[in-house]
């Protein structure tokens, strides 16, 4: 019989509630439709956070989606943290 390791997804998870928690650019401007757009990004952060959790449990535990590399998912969050980061950068220049 062939048993499966079982993945230990510790690391994994550790690394998501890392990126939930990482400090985010708050931007406040005049209008209040931009207001709305800057708003939504704590919004999506939880929805990110929460499918990478699922997917993550799902994959050790269901044994579901087995082509899922939850390094490169982990890792593909935090370049778009950075690349998020460095789009508020640039509108404080533009907006301030």
């Amino acid at each position: 019989m062939n048993k499966a390791k079982p993945i230990s997804i510790f690391g994994t998870n550790l690394a998501i509630i890392i990126y939930y928690f990482l400090p985010r650019i708050q931007i406040t401007t005049l209008s209040p439709h931009w207001n709305m757009f800057f708003n939504f990004r704590p919004i999506l952060v939880t929805i990110i956070t929460l499918s990478m959790l699922m997917i993550t449990f799902q994959k050790a535990y269901s044994n579901k989606w087995k082509s899922v590399h939850l390094s490169r998912m982990v890792t593909g969050a935090y370049i778009l943290f950075l690349l998020a980061t460095l789009f508020y950068f640039m509108m404080l220049e533009f907006v301030g």
